[in-house]
């Protein structure tokens, strides 16, 4: 139980990063079809039933993306199985890093970048969005690169290909229900998160040390997996 609540949480965290929550709206206008002023201001003639949709079939296609991921990774390392407790020491260490990375207190250049696959000349529709899910999933970086790393180690000492895949699906399932729900609250979602625009950074700290921390549990073979 306790790991799936770690990849819910993490996708919760992934949501809340610096490149996902402020470029919201503009995913919601290219996913709509409105224009960002108008979802930010709630604007009459924004169908949020529409909004809501899009954002559903975005979701499903990042879920599948993280879905593959998650049971490629754990099929890897049941490959590698007689080497299960090297693996994790070194997940362990990465996570570790790539933890503090996220803290600030580290800076690792090789993560300072980003690579977005470009939907343009897709038709708005339900297969724009679904493709823009999973592009999302698989181009996005770093802002969900670092939790998306702990969830992929996890994944592969996992043991099975199904307990790898449904370790990525919750963490799905915590990145897209806060999306879900901007997507359906609109106006009085982005009015809350202005309020609290300056407790930004002490998530993703926040999110950092939780990493490094499950890092270090996982380097002493002290997370347990369910089996």
């Amino acid at each position: 139980m306790g790991e799936f609540l770690a990849a819910f949480g993490a996708g919760v965290a992934s949501f809340f990063s610096p490149c996902i929550l402020p470029l919201l709206p503009a995913y919601l206008s290219m996913l709509s079809g409105f224009s960002a002023s108008e979802i930010m201001k709630g604007d009459a003639k924004v169908a949020t039933r529409k909004v809501v949709l899009s954002a559903a079939i975005f979701i499903a296609g990042f879920t599948l993306a993280f879905a593959l991921m998650g049971a490629a990774a754990s099929s890897l390392g049941g490959l590698l199985a007689d080497y299960k407790y090297e693996l994790m020491k070194v997940f362990g260490v990465a996570m570790v890093l790539l933890g503090v990375h996220m803290t600030g207190l580290v800076n690792l250049n090789f993560l300072n970048y980003e690579r977005r696959f470009s939907t343009r000349g897709l038709a708005r529709g339900p297969l724009s969005s679904f493709l823009m899910g999973f592009a999302f999933a698989l181009g996005w970086s770093p802002c969900i690169g670092p939790l998306l790393a702990m969830m992929l180690g996890m994944a592969a000492v996992s043991g099975t290909a199904l307990k790898g895949t449904a370790l990525l699906v919750v963490y799905a399932a915590g990145l897209g229900l806060p999306l879900l729900v901007a997507a359906a609250l609109t106006v009085r979602f982005f009015a809350l998160v202005g309020r609290f625009k300056g407790a930004m950074r002490y998530v993703e700290i926040g999110a950092g040390v939780v990493l490094a921390a499950a890092g270090v549990l996982l380097f002493f073979d002290r997370l347990i997996f369910w089996s």
